[in-house]
């Protein structure tokens, strides 16, 4: 016997009834902020704590991480990630807002590094912009492969900014900003 227009009544579930995927708050601290870049009292806002936006993104500001021709300077921020029993993530991107003021023959190189703690570099990444250029310079790291942080443990995170200007002491560029996230979860 053959079923034709089978009256088996499934209820259809709404989109408004079914439970909402809820994922982790990162949780997130500024440890320490070390380098030329960075030194004591001038990174973050407000200081000592990182700003995680409403879409889980975080924010570390600076202050002072400037560059004159021919020098360069470095920061390692250190971040503590909690991470809720049962789930992992990972840092889709690690995005910098810089300025540069560059005359014709300066350039200025950024070189971005991310990892956990105890684990290989996530993230090696370098830009370079030349002059004659006098505005904004977005920068965005990628991790390829995607790296995970280890299931059922709370790991650190370090991000390493080094900023090179090479010319005349008249070109110049700061560091502004560093976003990384928002991340992406997954259970273990």
């Amino acid at each position: 016997m053959a079923l034709v227009g089978s009256s088996l009544l499934v209820p259809a579930a709404s989109a408004s009834s079914l439970p909402p995927r809820t994922q982790p708050q990162l949780t997130v601290k500024l440890l320490d902020a070390n380098g030329s870049g960075c030194r004591r009292g001038t990174t973050a806002d407000p200081p000592a704590d990182a700003l995680v936006s409403p879409s889980g993104a975080v924010t570390v500001r600076y202050r002072g991480f400037s560059v004159s021709g021919d020098d360069y300077k470095t920061c390692v921020l250190f971040v503590s990630v909690a991470t809720p029993a049962g789930w992992t993530y990972r840092i889709p991107s690690v995005a910098n807002r810089a300025t540069v003021n560059l005359d014709a023959t300066a350039t200025a190189t950024l070189s971005t590094a991310m990892w956990f703690t105890g684990i290989e570099w996530t993230v090696r990444n370098t830009r370079k912009v030349a002059g004659p250029r006098t505005r904004t310079w977005n920068t965005r790291a990628v991790p390829r492969p995607a790296a995970w942080a280890p299931c059922g443990a709370s790991v650190n995170l370090s991000i390493a900014e080094t900023m090179h200007v090479a010319g005349s002491s008249a070109s110049t560029a700061s560091l502004v900003a560093t976003t990384f996230g928002p991340p992406k979860w997954r259970r273990c």
